[in-house]
This record gives C-alpha cells, sequence and structure tokens, in this order.
C-alpha cells in the first residue's frame, strides 16, 4: 500500500505469455538488426558531416579557413563516431549471422561483452 492509499498487486503485471517464443524472437533480432544499422548510419553520415564542414571567416583583409582539426574536440568526435559505427557495423553482421542461423548467442561470455560494450558506449 502506497501513502496515496493506492495499492499495488504483483498480478496486475503485464507479462508475455507466448507458445510462440521463435517468433517473438525473430522480431527482437530484427528490432535490433535495424538499431544497429541505424546507429551505423547516422554514425557515419555525424562523421562525414563534421569531416567536410569548414568555414572562411574574413578578419580585416585576411581570409582564415576553419576546419574540424582546429578543434580538438572535434577531431575527437570524427574519431568516435567512426568507432561507433565500426563497432555497430560489427554487431549488425553478428545480428545477421544469428538470424541466419537462428540461434541466439555464441556462448554467455560474450553475451556479456556484447553487453558491457554497449552499456561503455552510451
Amino acid at each position: 500500500m502506497s501513502y496515496l492509499g493506492v495499492g499495488f498487486s504483483p498480478g496486475t503485471v503485464l507479462a508475455y505469455h507466448s507458445t510462440n517464443l521463435k517468433l517473438f524472437d525473430k522480431r527482437i533480432k530484427i528490432a535490433e538488426l535495424v538499431l544497429r544499422f541505424m546507429i551505423l548510419g547516422l554514425g557515419v553520415v555525424v562523421a562525414v558531416l563534421i569531416r567536410t564542414d569548414s568555414q572562411v571567416k574574413v578578419f580585416f583583409s585576411f581570409e582564415k579557413e576553419a576546419k574540424f582539426t582546429d578543434v580538438k574536440a572535434l577531431v575527437f568526435l570524427v574519431v568516435a563516431n567512426g568507432l561507433a559505427a565500426g563497432y555497430s557495423l560489427i554487431q549488425g553482421l553478428r545480428c545477421v549471422v544469428s538470424l541466419v542461423r537462428e540461434s541466439v548467442l555464441f556462448n554467455k561470455p560474450l553475451a556479456w561483452a556484447i553487453f558491457s560494450v554497449d552499456q561503455v558506449w552510451c
């Protein structure tokens, strides 16, 4: 019972009860695959946009062109986006392999490693 007078029963929690777990598992794998490749695409787009962007500023009669290499934070951002895109590509290929083989994961330590690296990237 909460202090507001509204009770909560564990019996009212929604749960997924289905006999077709293979279909549910396949949908989860497809959703993961789509999200991984969206991250890959967005990471590549951001890295390319920052890499190719420049700005010209005229100060009196001098022209100075600013590039992403002039700011260390932007260099780090391009490298980090490239690494995230590469990791998403590797994980997306792993998702494709697991969909073709119809297996969940290779082993438990690999699952923990993937989970840990996913948490670090976020």
